[in-house]
């Protein structure tokens, strides 16, 4: 997984939960309590409420642990006012941003995309030679590298999915680049170092 998605995924989780911490200090919010943390009540629904790919990073005491940390330095970075942070709203919004783009790019091109066995059994088929050993001549059996070869499959058909999406957007989104003014902020990049 994306290492900026797991970041904008935690802040995520810990900007939600400071959202319901008024209300579950006030004892209005459902779900079994199963951490405090400060006036903040974690229950098991905050849990369930972390989105399922990074739900397993929650799971039992250790992942306990890790939660009621994260919302002890979201807590602390509150009281420092670093939520208000120049550098901290750059982060943030540029970390939404992809976020969002990935979000996109999963939804339109990573779930479109299959690999059958008959397509990995065919490409097998058609490249023989790049799998036969040559100090024995024999032939790298299928099952042995059907799974990294799932992933290549995979990833050309995604490349080619996402290089027509891309052409399709060029078509509906004007573009214009301005040479003159990327070449003279390059030269300013290049002086002041």
């Amino acid at each position: 997984m994306n290492f900026f998605l797991v970041i904008v995924i935690s802040l995520f989780l810990a900007v939600s939960c400071a959202k319901k911490e008024e209300k579950k200090a006030a004892g209005t919010a459902g779900g079994e309590q199963i951490a405090k943390v400060g006036d903040m009540v974690i229950t098991k629904d905050d849990i369930q409420a972390i989105p399922e790919a990074m739900r397993q990073l929650y799971s039992g005491a250790e992942g306990l642990e890790r939660f009621v940390a994260e919302q002890m330095l979201y807590q602390e970075a509150l009281k420092k006012g670093l939520d208000k942070d120049p550098e901290y709203l750059q982060l943030a919004n540029y970390l939404k941003k992809k976020s969002l783009i990935e979000t996109l790019l999963d939804k339109e091109i990573s779930k479109k995309v299959k690999v059958e066995d008959k397509e990995i059994a065919n490409y097998y088929n058609k490249n023989k030679e790049e799998f036969k050993v040559k100090e024995t001549g024999q032939y790298i059996p299928l099952d042995n590298i059907k799974e990294g070869l799932r992933r290549q499959i995979l990833m050309e058909k995604q490349k080619a999915v996402f290089d027509k999406y891309m052409a399709d957007m060029k078509k509906r989104y004007k573009v214009e680049i301005n040479e003159a003014a990327l070449a003279g902020s390059s030269e300013q990049s290049a002086e002041s170092k």
